[in-house]
């Protein structure tokens, strides 16, 4: 059995230790500086905004949860995103991912300089000006941390933790202080009307603005690896973290609204503070209130500056690694064993973003996250639709509809962001730039470089070349050893009936991070399995291992090293994705290789199934034609029977059905051939039912173009979801394959 190396990480994380990651990831910047911004956008409804904002974090972090139990390799939402619509969505999920994580790192930046001028200027009574010393210490800031990062050093756990409660703690006493301040007005509830000042319109666009502010909970499910008991504690710690922190930031905007008394509504008093309102007003009810504001915003802000910079030149490293990028990203320096031209990069971008607003780099961040976390609960539904053999640990209630209401609460947010807010436009501007860029950099650069790595790691372990060397070749790809027997023997057939040979290819598939040297036991197992396959054939045979990345290219290339004229491939069903119609390795084969396919979906059973009667539908096409030379091989072989069906809508169709017929009659001569029009609405159901009569069915590829096949399904998947019975697909090759 094919296998591949597997490390994995000390499960040691206890509950409470990933809800305070999660706690950590969220009590930050957005509270200490976007709470008073939010309130001058939504007024009192800010309570409202934050309470919105986490019930949609709520569905987005079970998403989150549900696709780690799912897909729990490293790579997180890019994986599962590859995974449900293929390589470019994967791509762009890393991509904006990448420009999320230094644009929340770049308001870190903003609200550190912010405070640390207020520190400097407002309680130290130095004259300066503030703008410039907001953004020179920023900047300095962000340079530190970085050569901080490129030097190797990196925030303790235990450090880190403390910076949580130390956070935690200030925040409350700040709430409850002006909790007992907001009390001891006897009007206070006319701090918090009209409530809606701004209308709904208001409250969504400070949902946008501070969205980013939730999005810590992603850090919980990057941490499956390491936690204890992970299908009940990740989602626990998820909700758990979530609703602390909302708890934590309603608490401290109702203290906000109602502790402040000036000329003007609270709200718009607030606003005017900007991201300085939570510093002037702690100043203003309770002893040393501006002090420990500042102080846990700095630490915190330098904390969550230090996790960022490390986090996003990640990501570009493992999109250098993986090809998308130029290898220079994912270069090591060999002194302090850190990716240092990536995170230069991450660093450039940061710095330029935190010349910025703070309102533009808060809605930008959010932004971006936005768009990431819509992919990701796409890619819930999709997964859950088109990959139900995927085992799942934890399994989000109503994943569909919640999904949905997720996708499109996120949309109208992004809406209301980018028209309501001062700079929402340039915000839409400069994301849809970079998307765009990243496009580019994908089809100008990407492609071709996954294909160059792809053959430079594609390694030939094992050639064993046929005896006798035939004019026609079958190239029998296998992983699993009960299916990879019926491949065989099926291939057999048609060899022997063309006078051909069989050569029989495994692939030992290595993760990314992993060198073909290391794979020498699954090496050994494959080339154990090719043996013992080609041992048992009658025919002229041969046997290949190749050790590579990815399946399908190493599929391909094999076909061409052989010269083979037809790939004979079993199917375990659909595997939904973007650019993948049957499946994420059967695809780029029917696309690509340069000769003819056939996928099979045998019945199930270990045994060898016996093919004496086939069903082929005849819809004509260079496809239907391949069917039958298959068929006819098969049945000459087995002397059996063939026929051909073909179901239309209406009974103008039989003549064109009856051309069909007598051409392809005439291909299956010597052989006993039915024939059969039959009218139906659903011809995919009919012949499903039909197929339930034969031994084998075997369906010319699909002609439809990929967008009937994502909205109506595949016409194969149709039939197999229907029958039991064995069920192939054939692709004839012709130099421009639709």
């Amino acid at each position: 059995m094919q296998r591949s190396v597997q490390v994995s990480l000390s499960r040691d994380l206890s509950f409470f230790d990933i809800t305070m990651i999660g706690i950590a990831g969220m009590i930050g910047a957005g509270i200490f500086a976007l709470t008073g911004i939010a309130a001058g956008i939504a007024g009192p409804a800010i309570l409202f905004a934050f309470l919105l904002n986490g019930l949609i974090a709520t569905l987005t972090g079970l998403a989150y949860a549900e696709l780690g139990s799912s897909l729990p390799q490293a790579g997180g939402s890019y994986l599962w995103i590859k995974e449900a619509m293929g390589k470019f969505p994967g791509f762009l999920a890393g991509w904006v991912d990448w420009a999320a994580h230094t644009i929340a790192c770049a308001l870190y930046a903003v609200t550190f300089g912010a405070f640390f001028a207020e520190l400097v200027i407002g309680f130290a009574g130095i004259s300066l000006p503030r703008p410039a010393l907001a953004k020179l210490s920023a900047f300095l800031m962000i340079t530190f941390l970085a050569y901080v990062n490129y030097k190797g050093a990196k925030e303790s756990g235990k450090l880190g933790g403390i910076v949580t409660i130390l956070k935690v703690m200030i925040l409350v006493v700040f709430a409850l202080f002006g909790i007992y301040k907001t009390f001891t007005y006897p009007d206070w509830v006319g701090s918090y009307t009209p409530f809606m000042p701004n209308g709904v319109s208001g409250v969504l666009a400070a949902m946008g603005l501070t969205f980013i502010a939730f999005e810590g909970f992603e850090i919980i499910v990057q941490s499956g690896e390491e936690v204890k008991n992970p299908e009940r504690n990740i989602p626990k710690a998820i909700v758990v973290s979530l609703w602390t922190a909302v708890a934590i930031y309603i608490l401290v905007a109702f203290s906000l609204l109602g502790a402040v008394k000036a000329e003007e509504p609270s709200w718009m008093f607030l606003g005017k503070l900007a991201e300085l309102s939570l510093v002037r007003v702690a100043d203003g009810i309770m002893p040393f209130g501006g002090y420990m504001i500042l102080a846990g915003g700095i630490i915190s802000t330098i904390s969550a500056m230090n996790a960022t910079i490390y986090s996003s030149s990640r990501v570009v490293f493992a999109l250098s690694r993986t090809g998308y990028l130029h290898r220079i990203f994912s270069d090591i320096n060999q002194k302090t064993r850190t990716p240092h031209y990536a995170i230069f990069f991450s660093y450039l971008i940061v710095a330029v973003s935190s010349l910025a607003p703070i309102e533009t780099v808060a809605s930008a961040a959010s932004f971006m996250f936005i768009i990431l976390f819509i992919l990701v609960n796409l890619s819930l539904v999709v997964l859950r639709l088109r990959r139900p053999d995927i085992k799942r640990s934890f399994k989000l209630p109503l994943a569909h509809v919640l999904s949905i209401v997720a996708i499109v609460s996120q949309l109208v947010v992004s809406y209301y962001l980018i028209t309501q807010l001062e700079h929402g436009l340039l915000v839409f501007a400069i994301t849809l730039a970079w998307i765009f860029l990243g496009a580019f950099v994908y089809f100008a650069y990407s492609e071709k470089e996954m294909e160059k790595r792809i053959q430079e790691e594609l390694v030939t372990v094992y050639s064993e070349a046929p005896v006798e060397r035939k004019e026609f070749t079958i190239l029998v790809p296998v992983a699993n050893p009960v299916i990879a027997k019926k491949l065989v023997r099926f291939a057999e057939i048609v060899a022997r009936q063309r006078d051909g040979a069989v050569i029989v290819m495994s692939v030992v598939k290595a993760p990314m991070q992993t060198p073909p040297s290391a794979l020498r036991n699954e090496v050994k197992e494959a080339k154990e399995l090719v043996e013992n396959l080609i041992s048992g054939l009658t025919v002229p045979s041969g046997g290949v291992v190749k050790v590579g990345h990815n399946i399908a290219e190493a599929v391909i290339a094999a076909a061409e090293e052989v010269d083979a004229d037809l790939i004979v491939m079993g199917w375990r069903g659909r595997t939904f994705r973007k650019d993948a119609v049957l499946g994420s390795t059967i695809d780029p084969v029917l696309m690509k290789a340069a000769c003819d396919v056939i996928v099979v979906r045998f019945e199930y059973g270990e045994h060898v199934p016996d093919f004496k009667t086939i069903l082929i539908p005849a819809a004509g096409g260079p496809h239907v034609e391949l069917a039958c030379e298959i068929a006819g091989n098969i049945a000459r072989e087995r002397h059996g029977m063939v026929k051909l069906i073909h179901v239309g809508r209406s009974a103008e169709e039989r003549k064109k059905a009856e051309k069909v017929f007598e051409k392809l009659v005439e291909m299956l001569e010597g052989i006993d051939v039915e024939t059969e029009y039959v009218v139906d609405s659903d011809p995919a159901l009919r012949i499903a039912r039909e197929s339930e009569k034969f031994d084998l069915t075997i369906i010319g590829a699909s002609e439809r173009t990929f967008l009937y096949n994502f909205l109506r399904g595949l016409f194969p998947e149709k039939i197999i979801e229907n029958t039991d019975r064995s069920v192939a697909v054939t692709r004839k090759w012709v130099r421009f394959v639709k």
